[in-house]
């Protein structure tokens, strides 16, 4: 009668946790296997802050980079550009003060990285000396726009109308909701 009893016992214990099931990934972390295929890391493991390349799941990598074009970079393309169109010398000076007098900066990412329907809300900042930024916009990847490199898209294009006063500027993304920040240096040529 009592190996009736435990047997009993030990088929109800684990006919109740069969819809769950406690596992060790890959990397070491602790997840919960649901058993309609979804998962998710165990809340109450020390190892849930694992910030390895490895531990964070494809879907959530965003890789986002910054490039600037100089000021004179920028004159030198018009004028070659305007050059090309057979313009007046009037014309071509009339469009190189239209120029920025800071240059161009880029964010960038590739891509492949922007999904239908997993849209990421950023925002970006860009500080020249001083805690204030000189330009903070919100925007979103979805409404990226193709970028001369093949493979990239520009997520934001900021005309920068002073001259620096570093010669380093800082470019900052922050997602609010995931509560990460990215810091850049941007080298002033």
């Amino acid at each position: 009668m009592l190996s009736r009893i435990i047997f009993l016992v030990s088929f109800f214990v684990v006919f109740s946790f069969a819809e769950d099931i406690i596992a060790t990934a890959s990397n070491g972390s602790t997840v919960i296997l649901h058993d309609n295929g979804r998962w998710e890391y165990y809340q109450n493991n020390a190892k849930i802050r694992d910030v390895r390349p490895t531990a964070i799941p494809e879907d959530a990598k965003y890789e986002i980079s910054i490039k600037y074009e100089s000021v004179d970079r920028i004159k030198k393309d018009v004028r070659m550009a305007m050059e090309a169109d057979f313009a007046t010398e009037e014309e071509i000076k009339d469009s190189l003060r239209k120029v920025p007098k800071g240059g161009i900066v880029y964010f960038q990412v590739p891509t492949k990285q922007i999904k239908a329907g997993f849209v990421r809300d950023l925002i970006y900042s860009i500080y020249d000396t001083g805690k204030k930024p000189i330009f903070s916009q919100r925007a979103s990847d979805s409404e990226a726009s193709a970028s001369e490199d093949s493979g990239v898209s520009n997520l934001l294009v900021v005309p920068i109308y002073a001259r620096p006063k570093a010669k380093v500027m800082k470019a900052k993304v922050v997602s609010e909701t995931g509560r990460q920040t990215l810091e850049f240096d941007i080298p002033v040529k």
